[in-house]
């Protein structure tokens, strides 16, 4: 089985983005998995998932999404 990750945050549980973070990324965490099939898998749902929404809007072209969302943990 093929799987394309895409990390949209890594942070732990505070988000601090700006200059001083822009290598390794300021949000936290949030992955985008996608099977072979294209079936969409988030994990977690920290702050990236504000850019992984802007992102998945502007690639489904008006189209539904779909998908699974898992968290790992709360706070």
């Amino acid at each position: 089985m093929t799987l394309r990750v895409q990390f949209w945050g890594t942070r732990g549980s505070i988000p601090s983005p700006g200059r001083r973070t822009v290598r390794y990324g300021g949000n936290t965490p949030c992955l985008e998995i996608r099977t072979e099939d294209g079936w969409l898998v988030v994990l977690d749902a920290g702050t990236g998932i504000r850019e992984l929404g802007l992102s998945l809007q502007e690639r489904s072209d008006g189209a539904p999404l779909e998908g699974d969302i898992f968290l790992t943990h709360a706070h």
